[in-house]
């Protein structure tokens, strides 16, 4: 892989808000929903093609990965990946991701807070304030380097 975007999910509701039992189950705000379409259009703006979407399996990733997919038209399209629902080390997501990307010259990785923002320090040797939508964009080859970094509210 020779570039990797990182997002974090976009706006979703409370779980009170969003009348759910479970943080697992919590949907996208219609401002998360447009973010991730903005966000995604911004990435394409900005020369990012990736083929892939791999996300988190909680429902807020996956509508904010449908969004960006619907915008980026990824040619493997969008897929579940479990390391990627904030309950691993970043280290570990960070090696996984690697693996299963290896194929792919550009991917796009959805998750959540605090996991997301580590996977991005551990490759971009920095900390990034990653609000909903946040994309961190890195070049992985020949050595790891940030390229750029935005949130919604900085479009």
């Amino acid at each position: 892989m020779k570039r990797l975007y990182l997002m974090r999910h976009g706006h979703s509701p409370s779980t009170a808000e969003a009348r759910v039992a479970k943080d697992a189950l919590r949907p996208l705000s219609d401002q998360g929903r447009e973010d991730a379409r903005r966000m995604a259009a911004e990435l394409a703006r900005r020369g990012g093609r990736p083929t892939l979407i791999l996300h988190s399996p909680l429902t807020r990733a996956v509508q904010t990965a449908a969004e960006a997919a619907s915008v980026l038209k990824p040619a493997a399209g969008t897929i579940p990946f479990v390391p990627l629902d904030n309950t691993r080390p970043a280290e570990e997501v960070a090696a996984e991701l690697l693996t299963r990307a290896e194929g792919d010259a550009e991917v796009l990785a959805v998750g959540h807070q605090p996991q997301i923002g580590e996977v991005a320090a551990l490759f971009g040797k920095a900390i990034f304030e990653m609000r909903p939508g946040t994309i961190v964009a890195l070049e992985l080859a020949p050595e790891p380097r940030l390229l750029w970094s935005l949130s919604p509210e900085q479009l």
